[in-house]
């Protein structure tokens, strides 16, 4: 394997950390983001109903979409960390994770969070979709060699 070869090993990991993090600090703290009609979410929900073509938006759909494309993502970078034979593993453990974090918020933040069974299926779903994507970024680029040619060369017969 070469130098580069062993720098970018780390990287789906690292970033799924990083990842992770972000997404538990915008779930699992008591604060929701504003979605008041003097926020960014609220303004673009109002656009979205001025219009007829994107009136079908309501702030269920919205928040559902969110769901999702919070967690593609997450089973993107697990897929990428697990590799070619476990890239489903991004699936489970994004299932895992959200599992996790609707138990957090129905026993731990009930004065201000809600658990409910729809973030934990659209979470999944946003994780099963980043780990086929992160699949067919596996197949597509070439399998790492575990040696260099000139290694196999300078190889002991």
């Amino acid at each position: 394997m070469t130098d580069r070869d062993q720098r970018t090993v780390g990287a789906p990991l690292a970033l799924l950390v990083l990842y992770t993090l972000f997404i538990a600090a915008i779930t699992l703290t008591p604060q929701q983001m504003g979605t008041g009609p003097d926020t960014l979410i609220g303004h673009a929900l109002d656009l979205f109903a001025a219009h007829r073509e994107t009136a079908w938006l309501t702030y269920e759909r919205v928040e559902k979409l969110g769901n999702v494309a919070m967690f593609i993502p997450f089973g993107f970078l697990a897929a990428l960390h697990f590799g070619r034979r476990r890239w489903w593993l991004g699936f489970l453990f994004g299932a895992g994770f959200s599992a996790a974090i609707e138990i957090f918020q129905g026993t731990v933040l009930t004065q201000s969070r809600f658990a409910t069974l729809s973030d934990l299926v659209t979470n999944t779903l946003g994780a099963g979709i980043g780990a086929i994507l992160g699949l067919c970024c596996l197949a597509a680029w070439p399998k790492r060699s575990r040696r260099r040619e000139s290694d196999k060369e300078l190889a002991p017969v």
